[in-house]
């Protein structure tokens, strides 16, 4: 494989699948029941953050279809808990 600095053995019964670059970033895209979920806001305070910027915007998949990186709405939770919380506290 090109550009891979060990190339995968083949194994019988399996696709070959390459190697990930040790700094590749994973990344993953939540539909809105899954951010709605995670966040504990609703569906119409989500857009009402969204449109103040307050909020990661979503990604249009399609016409149908919209997303958020999961590290952006991680990120959103994070910053929402409070320094002076216990647990944030080293």
């Amino acid at each position: 494989m090109l550009g891979s600095p060990h190339p995968t053995p083949a194994v019988p019964g399996q696709p070959r699948t390459p190697n990930p670059a040790p700094s590749a970033r994973t990344e993953r895209f939540m539909r809105r029941p899954e951010v709605l979920s995670r966040t504990g806001i609703s569906r119409s305070h989500l857009y009402w953050l969204m449109d103040r910027g307050r909020f990661p915007q979503s990604i249009p998949l399609s016409p149908r279809v919209t997303v958020w990186l999961e590290s952006d709405v991680n990120a959103w939770i994070a910053n929402q808990i409070p320094n002076t919380h216990p647990r944030v506290q080293p």
